[in-house]
């Protein structure tokens, strides 16, 4: 998980007429960002100006390229260009993302979005003649299983505005795992989710309401790391705040194998709202 504290966006347009989005980053100061993005799009130029590259040329290209975002080689990471909110620990830092929503990036614990659990032609035939079971009773048995095959693993399931999250801890679980992928596999994740967590070396997971769905919309998302203070971003927090008020992000639904118990676990279940039993999901 990395995030920048100083950082840049900008459009520039080439020599060939393409508008280039752009980064700078910097882990030290506002000056070097804004020198890199400049340097990144000098370094886009001349290879762009290249003919008939070879495979080692777009390599070197890809080096300098990461060497501008501080990144080794061997690393296979997204930057999060988002202010922070809070930095929980060395695992857990709270961002603001670029709708205005907080949220939980986490090295600690695992959260997995499903947007649709299918049921099994069995489970559908079965509820024609008898009792028919819904999705969120076969996501809850396929955590049981889970769990009931690894004692390491506790799971946590939230219902959500239009699916549900969970959250595990247990062994071997990193984002890139091949041991996640199962499990992902298994759960029917949203696959954009799953990758945007390989990517950036973390789990996310939204701690506050969608705007829209409060009645608020209009983020000024802030171009640069300066921005993120000025008075139009403070006034649209506090407006999203308030509109916040009795808004829940999930519910939490029941809890599988070993128990979870952390300050993080109670942090997450209290900021949205999981076990306000009435309130709206947003």
């Amino acid at each position: 998980m990395k995030i920048p504290p100083y950082w840049v966006i900008g459009k520039r347009r080439g020599s060939d007429g393409n508008l280039w989005k752009l980064r700078g980053i910097s882990y030290t100061s506002m000056q070097e960002a804004r020198n890199r993005l400049e340097a990144r799009y000098l370094i886009r130029e001349e290879f762009a100006a290249r003919r008939g590259v070879s495979e080692d040329a777009v390599e070197a290209h890809r080096a300098r390229l990461r060497e501008l975002d501080e990144l080794k080689s061997e690393e296979y990471s997204t930057l999060l260009l988002e202010p922070v909110v809070e930095q929980v620990d060395a695992g857990n830092i709270i961002t603001r993302n670029r709708y205005g929503v907080q949220v939980l990036n986490s090295t600690t614990l695992c959260f997995v979005d499903v947007d649709d659990f299918p049921l099994s032609l069995g489970d559908r035939l079965k509820g024609i003649f008898g009792r028919k079971t819904t999705p969120e009773e076969k996501l809850l048995q396929t955590l049981r299983d889970l769990c009931a095959a690894d004692e390491s693993l506790g799971a946590r399931l939230y219902r959500t505005h239009n699916g549900w999250r969970v959250m595990l801890t247990g062994r071997e679980l990193a984002p890139a795992s091949e041991r996640m992928h199962r499990i992902c596999r298994m759960l029917h994740a949203d696959p954009l989710y799953e990758s945007l967590c390989k990517r950036q070396q973390c789990w996310r997971a939204r701690l506050t309401p969608k705007p829209y769905r409060v009645g608020v919309s209009g983020y000024p998302c802030p171009e640069d790391s300066e921005s993120v203070s000025s008075p139009q971003t403070l006034d649209w927090i506090q407006r999203y705040e308030s509109a916040c008020c009795g808004k829940s992000v999930c519910r939490l639904v029941d809890v599988a194998g070993r128990k979870m118990q952390s300050n993080l676990i109670e942090r997450h279940d209290r900021v949205t709202g999981a076990t306000v039993p009435d309130a709206e999901l947003a």
